[in-house]
């Protein structure tokens, strides 16, 4: 990518730590409900929903608040009280006897070899008990959020990340949790990105293991918003992955959007974060 002129860009690290008033960062969001009637049933997979959003930290009680999907007014806030569990990369907060989690994204650590800077993530996950079978119902929603980049550093030039996924795909066989790797490649001054990531699924209470293959699209930017979105063809194994995203950080330096995974009669979302 070619050199561009840094501004002043503060780090979702550094912005949480300075004693200073709350912060608002632009996001988005995407949320997928379903029951799980038993580790090798699943059922109501097909709803699935994306809307721009924010995440707001408040490092006078040290709290993140993230909102729902669909509603705008009903939002939830986690911190210190929630009991905190940190692992790897991520902290946990628990709240609601456990029927309300959020897992967050730890600035600076490696997740699957991808260490954000400018970019953070997580899973809101809400549950009750179903009332239509037996089981649980569950809302599940990733969110990715940070500081976008500038649109006047996005006219030109091309930029390569190496990408992370963190999401849930949902079928009738059970609730898998999705990781993997890939590439992003964007060209600001065609305003085209193209996108491949291998995704695998390993499903909730078992392990078992579910292949989706390489999965790639393409898609346009939109400079003024420092977003892009992506539509992917089915693959060989017939699944298909669409994204949609922003820039952050200082020269697009990291990126950030949810996806949508999908074929074969399940459904799925989740985050896909990368960095040059």
């Amino acid at each position: 990518m070619k050199v561009v002129r840094l501004v002043a860009f503060a780090s979702v690290a550094a912005l949480a730590a300075a004693p200073a008033s709350a912060v608002t960062y632009s996001a988005i969001q995407s949320t997928i409900k379903y029951t799980k009637e038993s580790t090798t049933k699943a059922s109501g997979f097909g709803n699935y929903a994306r809307a721009t959003s924010s995440v707001k930290f408040d490092p006078a009680t040290g709290t993140y608040t993230v909102r729902d999907t669909g509603n705008i007014s009903l939002t939830s806030a986690f911190g210190p009280s929630n009991n905190p569990v940190t692992s790897g990369a991520f902290t946990t907060y628990s709240k609601a006897a456990g029927t309300e989690t959020l897992r967050l994204y730890q600035s600076g650590q490696p997740t699957q070899g991808v260490t954000l800077t400018y970019t953070g993530f997580g899973q809101w996950r809400r549950t009750a008990p179903a009332t239509l079978t037996p089981g649980t119902n569950v809302n599940d929603t990733y969110f990715v959020y940070g500081t976008k980049t500038a649109p006047s550093e996005i006219t030109s030039g091309n930029a390569t990340y190496t990408t992370a996924a963190d999401g849930t795909f949902v079928n009738r066989n059970g609730v898998y949790a999705v990781t993997g790797n890939g590439t992003f490649n964007a060209n600001f001054g065609a305003r085209t990105v193209g996108y491949s990531s291998t995704l695998a699924g390993s499903r909730e209470g078992d392990g078992a293991a579910l292949a989706f293959g390489t999965l790639t699209g393409t898609g346009t930017i939109a400079t003024a918003a420092s977003s892009f979105q992506g539509a992917g063809a089915f693959n060989g194994s017939g699944y298909r992955m669409d994204v949609n995203g922003y820039f952050f950080g200082p020269g697009a330096t990291e990126v950030g959007g949810v996806f949508r995974l999908y074929g074969n009669g399940g459904n799925g979302q989740g985050a896909l974060v990368g960095k040059q």
